[in-house]
């Protein structure tokens, strides 16, 4: 048993040295090398025996890298050896492999990688369920653990098979909430990127190959067995026949024992547990078909269903598998977020008198360091440059594939990739307060959250597969009085028949898919019932600055007011900003401005920020003020000269003389015009709060064909409360979307809250979704796919409803084959997987994941 999982790990202390090698599992001295070896941390780990490779490769496969990490260093040695000696010695026997590794997960020393304390009577883990095929797996995982002493609270996102899980303190342990899972026959290891990767990619391969032996036996079974449905019997001799039926036999073998597999396995766990899923129909029609079609061969009959089985077996695995392919793609798009940014930087000591290179690990980095983006490398965290100047590729982040120009003072978000020179930058922030690890958990937590049909759903599909029990068995009695030939045929088409797969897929599926191509072109949902309530609404408030307009301050104009020249005052002007985070100390220093100077740039001396005010310092020896008419005013000592512009936002000044006057803006996005009359045309009628001046707010409504009522100008965060709550209270269901502090309130009273992704972080972490795209396009794509979710949904439910009132009454009435029962059911939980895909397709364009 090889096993690939690398980490990055040292061996046990007690290893020997070279030339007199230890087993890397148990540390027992070695008698022969090379015969037994496990990958580990990139290289072959010898191993002693067959049994410590077997218990390794069971370890590394349940995620307990963390064991091999600090055994050496943490516990208690002469436990932990007892251990993986019992372990050893019953390699052979699975269930007590598996009871040493739950018993490793509770060392402290290997369960402080996995275990989260937020507070201290309270411990919290994820972990990756294996084993998960349906909402029924879902209700069973949660019953499982939540039934754990001392568990406090439980969530299974179906989508992603991640238990978050809490637990108070010293009641229970993480390998207590393993062992609890693997009664109900699931599996669990800690939610680490390896172990989940490693995780699916068994799934997927174990997926294909059951689909794959399905559909190369249903081919050859249906190669003999179809010719019997277009002759007559009479014309097929009886040596013929029995050759087709044993064929058809010896070929469905391979279903029953590798693609039918996982339905025996639930139903046995089912029948352990004394409950029924819906695995249990489907292996009792399974194996029902199998044992009457053999019984069937050796009487002589004709009664063969051996292609019926292949059938069955393989349209309902494809079922799955498309199922599974949906929901990889939702996977993807968090495995993406969460590789985004590498695991190694290159960190400058001394910055900036010395600049000493030393790479190191993402995780060692602290903030305040400096480190270095070289071109063609991704950002390892979340920082400000502070040296140099590149274009960025946000498109992970945002949906924009057009890099995005990044100057001293701008942020930059961990995973952007660096498409132009290399530039120094500032650690801001680190491991899980980074933008890429908050956005991983509002796409998990919007993934986890359930649309208000699933409860209804979930139990009618718990309901269903014991109703279908008894309606075969009813069925069966009845035509035992009727035609006893014809009853177990009956029976089987009504086991086969009945699908709660459509009805636990109508709503999760198109959810999911839903959530993921909105996160893929820029606006990520992270709150329950967001979308259902988007679909709805019926008014849209928007915040001006940053929301409708592009929130970056440039210099539209500079007005001499005396003899200086405009490239001078341009000088003066940056020198007394420079350096200041403020966003007209960022307007000063924009390359449009910049490029308008043929001077070099002074050098600001006893700089004075005077908050609301202006800037005040000492250039050339000449003290000048920067800022608002009123504080340059009070060092000029007279008022400005006649003609300036109305417009002016800055003015420049030094004792007795006044310099210029300084024209700023903020453009309005590039599609804001657009995207409002689509939102228009959609029925959602547009509002603007702001708490800028009234003529600019209204020179913006009027560009954008906002109405004059439903705007408002020099709002406080307290007034646009009050005007969101009068919507609300005017039965208007509202989105919000701002992206300052001051919107927090307005965010809070709305039906939906959206914010802005490069706004606050208190607006981010309150809304319902976040808009990372730079433009407002998402929000109309958001509109038309929560309509079409809505719709699809509909869809899928009267689908499933109205399959199984005509087709159980059908089979019941032996109107329907057991083939054709079982073709049936497979077919309806296609329908609706289908269905809901086609969320994923852009009108007039080809299918997008």
């Amino acid at each position: 048993m090889m096993n690939s999982v690398a980490a990055t790990v040292s061996a046990p202390a007690y290893a020997l040295a070279p030339g007199n090698e230890s087993c890397f599992h148990c540390g027992l001295a070695m008698k022969d090398s090379g015969e037994f070896a496990i990958r580990f941390d990139g290289r072959m780990r010898p191993l002693c025996c067959a049994g410590c490779q077997a218990v390794a490769g069971t370890i590394l496969d349940a995620g307990l890298e963390a064991y091999y990490r600090n055994r050496d260093t943490g516990g208690d040695e002469n436990m932990q050896r007892a251990r993986l000696t019992r372990a050893r010695a019953g390699a052979g026997n699975g269930d007590l492999v598996q009871r040493e590794v739950d018993a490793l997960f509770n060392l402290n020393a290997v369960a402080a990688d996995y275990v989260g304390e937020p507070d201290a009577l309270t411990r919290s883990a994820d972990l990756y369920i294996d084993g998960i095929t349906c909402s029924a797996c879902v209700w069973l995982a949660e019953s499982a653990l939540a039934r754990v002493p001392g568990v406090t609270s439980v969530t299974v996102n179906q989508i992603t098979h991640r238990a978050s899980v809490r637990w108070q303190a010293g009641r229970t342990e993480l390998g207590a909430l393993r062992s609890a899972l693997r009664r109900v026959g699931l599996d669990a290891q800690p939610a680490t990127a390896t172990a989940r990767f490693t995780a699916r990619r068994r799934q997927r391969r174990r997926a294909t190959i059951e689909l794959g032996v399905a559909l190369l036996s249903m081919m050859q079974v249906m190669m003999f067995t179809v010719p019997l449905y277009f002759y007559d019997v009479a014309e097929v001799s009886s040596e013929a026949r029995l050759l087709m039926g044993w064929a058809g036999l010896v070929l469905t073998l391979p279903v029953l024992l590798v693609s039918a597999r996982s339905f025996f396995a639930g139903a046995w766990r089912d029948l352990r547990l004394g409950r029924i899923s819906m695995d249990m129909p489907v292996a009792l029609a399974i194996l029902a078909t199998f044992v009457s079609s053999t019984v069937s061969l050796h009487a002589g009959g004709n009664d063969l269903y051996f292609d019926s089985i292949s059938m069955f077996v393989f349209l309902l695995l494809a079922a799955r598998y498309l199922e599974s392919s949906a929901r990889e793609s939702s996977l993807q798009l968090i495995e993406r977020l969460t590789n985004a940014a590498p695991a190694r930087a290159v960190r400058i000591n001394g910055f900036p008198s010395d600049r000493e290179q030393e790479t190191v690990a993402a995780s060692e980095l602290g903030v305040g360091d400096i480190i270095r983006i070289a071109t063609g490398e991704a950002v390892a965290t979340d920082g400000v440059v502070v040296e140099g100047c590149g274009e960025f590729d946000e498109s992970l982040l945002t949906g924009e594939s057009r890099p995005v120009l990044r100057n001293v003072a701008d942020a930059l978000a961990g995973g952007s990739l660096n498409l132009g020179a290399p530039v120094l930058m500032r650690v801001t922030r680190i491991g899980e307060f980074t933008t890429v690890a908050s956005l991983r958990r509002l796409t998990e937590q919007a993934l986890a959250a359930r649309p208000r049909f699933s409860e209804w759903t979930d139990r009618m599909s718990r309901w269903i597969a014991p109703l279908t029990l008894l309606l075969a068995g009813a069925a069966a009695l009845a035509w035992w009085g009727i035609d006893p030939a014809r009853s177990f045929p009956v029976a089987v088409a009504v086991l086969a028949v009945t699908c709660p797969c459509a009805f636990a897929l109508a709503a999760p599926a198109a959810q999911a898919l839903a959530i993921t191509r909105l996160a893929r072109e820029g606006l990520l949902i992270s709150r329950s019932g967001t979308l259902e309530k988007i679909a709805v609404a019926t008014d849209i408030v928007f915040d001006k600055t940053g929301t409708l307009t592009e929130g970056t301050l440039r210099v539209e104009s500079v007005q001499a007011l005396g003899t200086m020249a405009v490239d001078k005052i341009a000088a003066i002007a940056v020198a007394l900003e420079a350096g200041s985070p403020h966003p007209i100390a960022r307007a000063m220093s924009t390359l449009h401005w910049r490029d308008a100077m043929n001077t070099g740039i002074p050098f600001a001396r006893d700089l004075a920020v005077e908050n609301g005010a202006g800037v005040a310092g000492t250039v050339d020896g000449i003290h000048f003020r920067l800022g608002t008419r009123a504080f340059v005013e009070s060092l000029v000592m007279r008022a400005p000269p006649t003609g300036i512009t109305p417009d002016a936002t800055l003015f420049l000044g030094t004792a007795g003389q006044w310099l210029a006057a300084i024209v700023l803006s903020d453009s309005l996005k590039a599609d804001a015009a657009e995207s409002l009359d689509a939102l228009a045309r959609s029925g959602l009628s547009a509002h603007i709060l702001s708490g800028d001046r009234r003529d600019r707010v209204a020179k913006v409504a009027d560009h954008l064909g906002v109405a004059a009522d439903t705007i408002r100008a020099e709002q406080t965060p307290a007034q646009k409360l009050d005007y969101a709550r009068a919507l609300v209270a005017a039965q208007n269901t509202v989105i919000a979307v701002g992206d300052g502090i001051n919107d927090a309130p307005l965010l809070g009273a709305a039906g939906v809250s959206i914010a802005i992704g490069n706004g606050a972080d208190l607006t981010r972490l309150t809304a319902d979704a976040v808009l990372l795209s730079p433009h407002l396009s998402p929000l109309v794509t958001a509109r038309h796919v929560a309509r079409r979710m809505q719709k699809i949904i509909r869809q899928n439910f009267a689908w499933a409803i109205a399959y199984n009132l005509i087709a159980v009454p059908l089979a019941m009435s032996g109107h329907v084959t057991p083939a054709w029962a079982a073709t049936g059911m497979a077919l309806s939980s296609l329908a609706v997987v289908i269905n809901s895909l086609r969320l994923c397709k852009r009108s007039g364009s080809k299918w997008k994941f």
